[in-house]
């Protein structure tokens, strides 16, 4: 039977379509959706059933005869009021390659969205009922939201948020890495008043990033101003108001690395709206590379992660704590597994 991927690259999609014209149909043009579930039919491609109840995808399949061991809960913790795996450019691709990877090993995957900023935590039912076996917690999540699940679900898997203290196993990008050679990269063009904008400081992932700047920084024997980081926080509005305040500044730099790909887009147009031409007046590099950054004028370059990939990691590693693989090879797997990056150079940098 074909699979997710295979439909995907018929169709001339990526999976992250393929998947959300299966769960959240109403985010894709109706070309693209007939386009695909005509291919997936001559293929006789068969997407896990979803259906949604408040903001919440819980799979049909599931009954009173499904042992807990074969379902498994996806867990997605949201950045903004309203934002859905189906309309996420990074977690929606993440979700894709969990989905497929579930049904390749025969799991049942039951979905729920809560806001991560939520002034209380509500606990899904497949959770307080223990229909499920283990939880990938997708997002960032603080510790004492992690504690409450782990108090209902004895096996989870965080991805895309690093576990300071090694409690969980964890699925992440390289995000060091990433902004380490993305920063060595500019250096190479000539850059030395390189900025970097933490748009969440509390977010792991982020600081990991910012780790990787300051290191590439001090091996070229660069001094760290602290002018040129800028942490922010909020909506792409406050994010706007911080970068405009920040790129009108005295301390402007020459180069402007950003925590992600979003945040690159913001700055983008704060550039167009200040009359300043990237990458002429400022070099631009995001991290993630989700789709719209190809698009953009000028494209972005920026820190590739492979989205689809760690869902399937993150979903094997789940299944092997199911207790479907042995326990030596349980134990010889590290706790923190990351996913390599790639640095894809486009139009929005260039030398000095």
């Amino acid at each position: 039977m074909a699979n997710i991927r295979d439909v995907a690259r018929a169709a001339g999609v990526s999976p992250a379509t393929v998947s959300r014209t299966f769960t959240t149909p109403d985010l894709i043009n109706a070309q693209t959706q007939k386009r695909v579930i005509e291919i997936a039919r001559q293929m006789n491609y068969r997407p896990p059933r979803l259906r949604t109840s408040k903001g919440s995808l819980v799979s049909k399949t599931v009954s009173a005869t499904v042992s807990a061991r074969d379902a498994i809960g996806f867990q997605f913790f949201s950045a903004v009021p309203g934002d859905t795996l189906g309309s996420n450019t990074f977690y929606g691709p993440v979700f894709a390659g969990a989905m497929e990877e579930a049904s390749t090993l025969g799991l049942h995957l039951l979905v729920h969205t809560t806001s991560r900023h939520a002034l209380s935590l509500e606990v899904p039912r497949m959770v307080q009922e223990q229909a499920i076996g283990g939880m990938l917690l997708v997002g960032t999540a603080d510790p004492e939201i992690l504690s409450t699940f782990a108090a209902h679900v004895p096996n989870i898997v965080l991805v895309d948020n690093r576990d300071e203290a090694g409690i969980y196993e964890s699925v992440i990008s390289d995000g060091f890495g990433g902004v380490y050679a993305a920063t060595h990269y500019l250096l190479g063009l000539g850059h030395r008043r390189i900025g970097f904008f933490l748009s969440e400081p509390g977010i792991t992932t982020f600081q990991d990033r910012l780790r990787g700047y300051l290191c590439a920084l001090y091996e070229a024997g660069v001094s760290v101003e602290p002018d040129l980081v800028l942490r922010g926080d909020g909506p792409d509005e406050r994010r706007a108001d911080q970068l405009s305040a920040y790129l009108t500044g005295p301390h402007r730099p020459t180069a402007l690395i950003t925590a992600n790909d979003d945040t690159a887009l913001v700055a983008l147009q704060v550039c167009r709206t200040l009359n300043l031409t990237v990458p002429n007046d400022l070099s631009l590099v995001g991290f993630d590379d989700i789709e719209f950054s190809s698009h953009a004028n000028p494209s972005l370059t920026t820190v590739r992660v492979a989205k689809e990939q760690m869902g399937r990691l993150a979903v094997r590693r789940l299944h092997a704590r199911l207790g479907k693989e042995s326990a030596s090879s349980l134990l010889e797997q590290p706790v923190r597994h990351e996913i390599p990056v790639t640095l894809v150079i486009r139009e929005s940098c260039q030398a000095l």
